[in-house]
C-alpha cells in the first residue's frame, strides 16, 4: 500500500492526520545512529503526525524522534525501559545484549492501548529479512517477532485491523455498539440498585397488589 492510499483510509477512520509542508529535518540522535529506511524516508517526508483513532498509538514522525520529555512516552522509551532494568539488576552483560538489540532496531510505531507496545524495522536482519518490520511488547521488549516483510505490508496489516488500536482492533461499528451496551448495562444496574432499596425499605410493598381501588395511596397509573 502506498502512503496516501494509507493516508486516506486512516483519515476515514477517525485517525488524526497532518500533512507535512516543510523539509523533513530528522534529529541527528536518530540518523546519526540509524540508516533508515528509504520506504519510512518516504512516509515522513509526507507526514508531520498521524496517530490513532484513540491517541493510544502513532507513529514515529519528525517531532516524535525529537521529543524528550521524560513525563511523556519517547522514541526510545522501550531501550530506556529495558536498559534501566538491567541497571537495576547490576547486570553488565544483560544492559549489553539490550544496547546491541537497539543499535540495529529503529522503533517507528508506539502504541500504549495494551501495555507497551512497539513496531521497529530490523536493520541488521537479526530476526528476520534486512528492514522486515518487527513487534515487540512488554515486559521484555527485545523478544520480538518478526510482523511483516516490510513496511508497505505493515501499512497493509494496520488497514486490514491486525494492529490493535485503542486497546481493541479498530471498528467504529463496535466501538458504537460496546458504548451503547455499556450505557444499557449502567442503566440496568441503576434499576436493579433502586428497586433493591425499595424493597429495603418497603418490604410490604414486594408482595402487594396494586389493583384499583386498593386504597394504597400510590399512583398506579
Amino acid at each position: 500500500m502506498d502512503v496516501e492510499r494509507f493516508l486516506d483510509w486512516a483519515e476515514q477512520k477517525g485517525w488524526t492526520v497532518e500533512r507535512r509542508s516543510v523539509p523533513l529535518a530528522l534529529p541527528e540522535t536518530v540518523t546519526g545512529r540509524y540508516d533508515i529506511p528509504e520506504c519510512y524516508l518516504g512516509f515522513l517526508e509526507k507526514v508531520l503526525l498521524c496517530a490513532g483513532p484513540m491517541d493510544t498509538e502513532w507513529f514515529l514522525c519528525e517531532e516524535g524522534y525529537r521529543q524528550d520529555d521524560p513525563d511523556a512516552m519517547r522514541w526510545d522509551e522501550c531501550e530506556r525501559i529495558s536498559l534501566e532494568a538491567a541497571r537495576d539488576m547490576m547486570d553488565d552483560e544483560e544492559e549489553k545484549r539490550v544496547a546491541e538489540f537497539w543499535d540495529g532496531v529503529l522503533p517507528f510505531f508506539l502504541s500504549v492501548g495494551n501495555g507497551y507496545e512497539y513496531y521497529g524495522f530490523d536493520l541488521l536482519g537479526r530476526l528476520g529479512p534486512t528492514g522486515c518490520v518487527l513487534h515487540g511488547y512488554e515486559p521484555v521488549f527485545e523478544e520480538a517477532e518478526v510482523f511483516a516483510p516490510d513496511f508497505g505490508a505493515f501499512l497493509d496489516r494496520v488497514t486490514a485491523g491486525e494492529v490493535a488500536t485503542g486497546g481493541v482492533l479498530f471498528d467504529p461499528e463496535e466501538y458504537a455498539f460496546m458504548e451503547l451496551e455499556g450505557r444499557r448495562e449502567q442503566e440496568r444496574l441503576q434499576e436493579e440498585s433502586a428497586r433493591a432499596l425499595r424493597e429495603l425499605l418497603h418490604p410490604e410493598e414486594e408482595h402487594h397488589d396494586h389493583g384499583d381501588g386498593c386504597g394504597c395511596g400510590h399512583d398506579h397509573h
